[in-house]
């Protein structure tokens, strides 16, 4: 799978958060070039092959401010390449649950962790499962990141009933988004507080549908 990985992809620094580099596909490569299920090289189609928007305002959140993240247990749902991964390693989370329902984004995380000298084995803990709707006490963490998951209004009915759960927990969760139709066409928006808004570089805006600006927002416990 590694091989596999590092065969279709190139390594970039062309994004938000350039002290991370991270084995990308990009315009570069062949397999970017190809219609999604088009007979890839990886059973699931590559997501994981991709610095998304609300993933790039997340990490460069971490990275900037490492005080807020320090020193606690760090949940990245659906992690993808595992940028805020790395950034929650750098910055020193107590611990960091690496989660993806496609194996391969796991590996890809490996891959980049060990990339930026942050491989901590002891701290790094990676899960396969769909824990999006699970029980809510069997999320053992104090931060749950969710970068670039509210793409449509169904994924959006899923998370947010849970995330109200987590909340009421006590469980801070941020999210980070570039304004999808999950965030935009449902009640979230109302349940969260605004924290920064980034500006995109150019070369992000053109891999993502002319989107220019991305947010990161706190969910709030609304009781």
């Amino acid at each position: 799978v590694h091989s596999n990985i590092l065969s279709n992809t190139v390594l970039s620094r062309q994004h938000l958060t350039p002290e991370i580099a991270l084995h990308l596909i990009t315009s570069e490569c062949a397999i970017y070039h190809q219609p999604i299920g088009a007979g890839f090289p990886f059973q699931n189609d590559p997501f994981w092959g991709f610095y998304w928007p609300g993933g790039q305002a997340l990490t460069r959140f971490i990275l900037d401010n490492k005080d807020r993240f320090r020193s606690k247990s760090i949940l990245d749902l659906g992690c993808g390449c595992g940028a805020s991964t790395v950034a929650a390693l750098l910055v020193q989370a107590s611990h960091v649950t690496a989660n993806d329902i496609d194996p391969v984004a796991l590996q890809a995380t490996l891959l980049n962790v060990e990339l930026n000298g942050a491989m901590n084995a002891s701290i790094l803990s990676m899960n396969e499962s769909n824990l999006v709707g699970c029980d809510s006490g069997a999320i053992n963490c104090d931060i749950i990141l969710i970068g670039d998951m509210f793409y449509d209004k169904d994924i959006a009915a899923d998370l947010h009933p849970w995330m109200q759960r987590l909340a009421r927990q006590g469980k801070e969760i941020f999210v980070g988004d570039p304004g999808r139709h999950g965030i935009t066409e449902t009640g979230v928006l109302r349940e969260m507080d605004h924290m920064v808004r980034y500006t995109l570089p150019n070369n992000v805006c053109l891999e993502n549908n002319g989107f220019s600006h991305v947010n990161v927002w706190r969910f709030r416990a609304n009781q």
